[in-house]
C-alpha cells in the first residue's frame, strides 16, 4: 500500500536559509522539528546562492510570499541593502542573519548576541552587568558579542585582536553608539596580560582552535587563567578546543558555543511566528539538537531564560 505524503500542501508556510554554501547547515533539521512539534505547517529549506544571485534571491523570496529566511555567510552584510527595515542591533553589528516577511516588506534582525547571552547565562548561571571581559577577536562574531555585552552592562570589554586596527574600529563601534566601555589591544600589546589577569568572563570569538585546525589558539601564547574565571568559546566543533581545556585545567568554568548556535536559530523560529517555545521543550530539543552535531554541552541549561 502507497502512503501519501500529506507533509506538505497548498496551505504549507514556507521559512528557509540563503548562502554559500549551505549542505552542511542543520537548520532544517532543527525548524522542521519545531514545526513538526508544534503542529504547524510550516517547512523550512536551504537555498545555494552565487554572490551574483544575491538580489534576486532576496527579491523571489519575498515574491513567493515567504514567512522569514535566515541568512548565512557570506551574505549576512551585503543582504541588508535589500532588506526593507534592519533592527537597530543589526545595523549596530553590521549583519542581518534572520528576515522576516510583514505584509510583503522585509524586517532585517540578528539573533547572534542575543542567541550568545542567553546560552552563556543559562549555562553559567552568570549576567554580564558590572563584569570586567576580555573577547579576543574583532570580526562578525565579536562585533555581536561585544554589542550586546555593552547594551547588557559590562563595566569593561577588553577588544584583543591580532591586528590591531580592527580591534580599534570595533571599540570605536562600540563607544560611539552605546557605552564607552570598550579598549583595543594588539597580540604584541604588553598590558594583554594583565587584561586578563583581571577579567572576570574571558571569550573566544574567532575560529582559531576550530575542527581540523584543532592546535591554533586565539592568543599569541597560553593563557594565565584564574580558577574564578569564565571562559567561553564560540566554537563548537570540537567540544573542547585547546582554549577551553587550557581553562579547565586551571578550574575555570569552561563553556563552548553549542548554546550559541541552537539559540540564535530559537529566537529566528520566535521572530517568524510569534511563538514563544516552552523551556522543557527548548531542554529536550537541545540534548537532540547535540547529539545530531556530535557534540555534547558539558554546562547544563537551565530553566532560566
Amino acid at each position: 500500500m502507497i502512503e501519501i505524503d500529506k507533509s506538505i500542501t497548498g496551505k504549507t508556510k514556507l521559512i528557509g536559509l540563503i548562502g554559500n554554501p549551505v549542505e552542511h547547515s542543520i537548520s532544517p533539521q532543527l525548524h522542521n522539528t519545531i514545526s513538526r512539534h508544534l503542529g504547524r505547517e510550516m517547512t523550512y529549506v536551504p537555498f545555494r546562492v552565487e554572490k551574483d544571485d544575491l538580489k534576486d534571491a532576496v527579491k523571489g523570496l519575498k515574491a513567493l510570499n515567504f514567512t522569514g529566511f535566515n541568512v548565512t555567510v557570506p551574505f549576512k552584510k551585503e543582504v541588508m541593502k535589500y532588506i526593507d527595515e534592519n533592527s537597530k542591533e543589526a545595523l549596530l553589528m553590521g549583519a542581518v542573519n534572520t528576515v522576516k516577511n510583514i505584509r510583503g516588506k522585509l524586517y532585517g534582525y540578528n539573533t547572534d548576541g542575543e542567541g550568545f547571552s542567553r546560552a552563556f547565562k543559562e549555562a553559567t548561571g552568570t549576567a554580564f552587568r558590572d563584569k570586567k571581559i576580555a573577547l579576543l577577536g574583532a570580526g562578525g562574531a565579536a562585533r555581536a558579542i561585544a554589542v550586546k555585552l555593552s547594551l547588557e552592562g559590562a563595566d569593561s570589554i577588553a577588544v584583543i585582536n591580532r591586528t590591531v586596527s580592527r580591534a580599534e574600529d570595533l571599540c570605536e563601534l562600540v563607544n560611539n553608539n552605546i557605552r564607552r566601555v570598550a579598549k583595543p589591544y594588539g597580540w604584541d600589546d604588553d598590558t594583554a596580560e594583565s587584561v586578563f589577569a583581571d577579567s572576570d568572563i574571558i571569550i573566544n570569538a574567532t575560529s582559531l582552535g576550530m575542527h581540523p585546525d584543532v592546535e591554533n589558539y586565539p592568543y599569541v601564547k597560553p593563557i594565565k587563567f584564574r580558577k574564578d574565571q569564565i571562559v567561553y568559546d564560540i566554537i563548537y566543533n570540537p567540544a573542547r578546543t585547546r582554549f577551553l581545556q587550557e581553562a579547565e585545567r586551571h578550574g575555570c568554568v569552561a563553556v563552548n558555543g553549542l548554546g550559541m548556535l541552537f539559540y540564535q536559530g530559537i529566537y529566528a523560529y520566535e521572530i517568524w511566528t510569534g511563538i514563544k517555545l516552552k523551556e522543557d521543550f527548548l531542554k529536550e530539543l537541545f540534548l537532540e539538537f547535540s547529539g545530531l552535531l556530535g557534540v555534547r554541552q558539558k554546562a547544563k541549561l537551565s530553566s532560566k531564560s
